[in-house]
């Protein structure tokens, strides 16, 4: 009797086992739901992808620096009232683009405010310009508390300064840092040394050097390497 029970048991789970692998079971965990009963070779389930309806950027200069100060597209730049706005002269012909505001900035209300405002101000002097003569912005209004952007607002945020750029239609641009460099150039301002970049903006061309951050440039070395980018900007103006 006993084994008797032994066969009847051994077919059962023979029989169970074959009807997990007729069904489609190859691996012991799937990530991904499976319908048991769908005939074999039936496709795996799988989850509707929704996307998200791409951001609409405002087509004019005021539009899109309130939409930047006001917008709730990228909830991790914070709220309207830490953001800090563009500020300058437009027909100036030089806009000086950075990727997030500092703590000091948002906290003033102002780019390049505390500590980094000297040094600002003196590279700024380096080219024989001030405040008053330049365009000044940033990519993202806000500061997120990380510091950086995710990669979904920084796609959004840069279309958004490609645009930003074209309406104030600046003869030379400066990105300082990589996160404005990735925006308008593609690379960062490591790649993009030593170069003057010309790009078109939907026919819009603007002359473009890209450099470090003045918050990274605390060696001789470093400095240097940002004036090497800076001067083709002079050379081109004399040009």
């Amino acid at each position: 009797m006993g084994f008797a029970t032994e066969i009847t048991i051994g077919d059962h789970v023979s029989n169970t086992m074959r009807w997990w692998r007729d069904a489609g079971v190859d691996v012991m965990i799937d990530e991904e739901p499976r319908s048991w009963l769908a005939p074999t070779g039936a496709a795996p389930a799988r989850k509707a992808t929704v996307s998200a309806p791409p951001v609409q950027t405002p087509q004019t200069l005021d539009a899109l620096v309130e939409w930047l100060m006001t917008g709730n597209d990228w909830p991790e730049v914070g709220p309207a009232q830490r953001r800090v706005r563009p500020v300058g002269n437009i027909d100036g012909g030089l806009m000086v683009l950075t990727g997030v505001p500092e703590k000091a900035d948002v906290d003033s209300g102002q780019l390049f405010a505390g500590e980094l405002a000297p040094l600002f101000d003196k590279m700024l002097g380096a080219l024989g310009r001030d405040r008053s003569s330049i365009y000044l912005a940033s990519v993202s209004a806000g500061r997120p508390p990380s510091g950086t952007l995710s990669a979904g607002a920084h796609k959004s945020l840069s279309e958004a300064a490609r645009d930003h750029v074209r309406f104030v239609a600046p003869k030379q641009l400066w990105l300082i840092g990589s996160a404005a460099s990735c925006a308008i150039l593609g690379m960062t301002d490591v790649e993009a040394h030593g170069s003057l970049h010309s790009i078109n903006l939907n026919g819009v061309m603007v002359d473009v050097v890209a450099t470090a951050h003045p918050r990274i440039l605390t060696t001789k070395d470093q400095k240097q390497r940002a004036w090497l980018n800076m001067q083709r900007l002079i050379e081109k103006d004399d040009t």
